[in-house]
């Protein structure tokens, strides 16, 4: 309860507050565990789709890929420098 509800609400007030507080307890509770889920699936397709975790990336392994020439068909790429055609339309 805040200072407000402390200082001017009513016993019976503050009770039913409890009583609402307590009642959604398990509501917070299901909330709380369904964005931690929704956390993991989000980490589990950044893994996917990076292929390596943030704590990975300072690492040797994360340096030796950044190192490497992007490359598009088995090539590397050879318009460094210009607009990409496809988002500068």
């Amino acid at each position: 309860m805040n200072r407000c509800m402390l200082k001017h609400a009513t016993v019976e007030e503050q009770d039913a507050a409890r009583e609402e507080w307590f009642a959604l307890r398990l509501q917070r509770q299901m909330d709380r565990e369904a964005k931690e889920q929704r956390r993991l699936e989000q980490e589990k397709f950044h893994r996917e789709w990076w292929g390596l975790p943030p704590i990975e990336r300072n690492s040797e392994k994360g340096r030796d890929i950044i190192r490497k020439a992007e490359r598009i068909g088995g090539f590397p790429r050879t318009d460094d420098g210009q607009l990409s055609k496809d988002r500068h339309r």
